[in-house]
């Protein structure tokens, strides 16, 4: 049985592996987009993907991983989002996903998008339809592969996009209608893969710049990378 470590880049997935281990590889060669390979990561059987950025290429990426490999148990999704509010998740703090929303589904119009609006929910889930909303329970994962919670970790609502809030005027709207306190563009993909699988599913990510700017000031990349691996390091350091 395996469990899926998710990136959406090589780059991302290079500071998960440096994080393991300080080299950047964990049993195989590093996967580019839309590879996977497996590896143990202490102890446990892993399969390590890159899925490629945004929710095509990640519903498209682990799709194909979960039709291949009939023994996968849970997917572990870690990487880099931008963060809605910097005092309770600052440029390279660490959150974790307690609900993934996919903002783009539904009826848009001119007062935002309706998820009802077609009527037609994306799955039937545990609490009903899935319209544009995914809770998650990564206290089940976590419990299954012996992975600890980690300690400084905010809990909150990740917000998943195909286009990135661009402006403050943008992520105020994202912000009052949905509540987030990350923006990322794979997760609701993911989740709902898991979710149509009944696999456990969680979420991490650093924060590496604040959602609606794009001044170089608000920008911390490669200290989200650097968090990322420690990260991943305290996930997988376990008694």
């Amino acid at each position: 049985m395996s469990l899926v470590i998710a990136t959406a880049t090589t780059r991302e997935m290079k500071a998960v592996l440096t994080g393991f281990n300080g080299r950047g590889r964990v049993g195989c060669a590093l996967p580019g987009p839309g590879e996977a390979c497996p590896s143990p990561v202490n102890g446990r059987n892993c399969l390590l993907l890159v899925t490629g950025v945004g929710p095509v290429n990640a519903a498209l990426s682990l799709g194909r991983v979960l039709g291949a490999h009939r023994g996968v148990r849970g997917v572990l999704n870690l990487g880099v989002a931008g963060t809605f509010d910097v005092l309770r998740a600052p440029l390279g703090s660490a959150v974790l996903a307690s609900a993934e929303v996919w903002p783009e589904y539904g009826l848009a119009g001119d007062d935002g998008v309706d998820p009802q609006g077609i009527a037609f929910p994306q799955a039937e889930g545990p609490a009903g339809p899935v319209w544009d909303r995914i809770d998650l329970a990564p206290e089940v994962l976590f419990g299954q592969w012996h992975l600890a919670m980690p300690p400084a970790a905010r809990s909150g609502v990740a917000l998943t996009v195909a286009g990135v809030s661009g402006t403050p005027a943008r992520a105020r709207a994202m912000y009052r209608r949905h509540a987030p306190l990350m923006e990322n563009m794979e997760g609701f993909s993911l989740a709902l893969a898991c979710l149509r699988h009944n696999l456990p599913f969680a979420e991490a990510r650093t924060m590496s710049n604040i959602v609606g700017s794009r001044a170089a000031e608000d920008w911390a990349l490669e200290g989200a990378l650097d968090a990322l691996g420690a990260l991943a390091r305290e996930l997988f350091l376990t008694d």
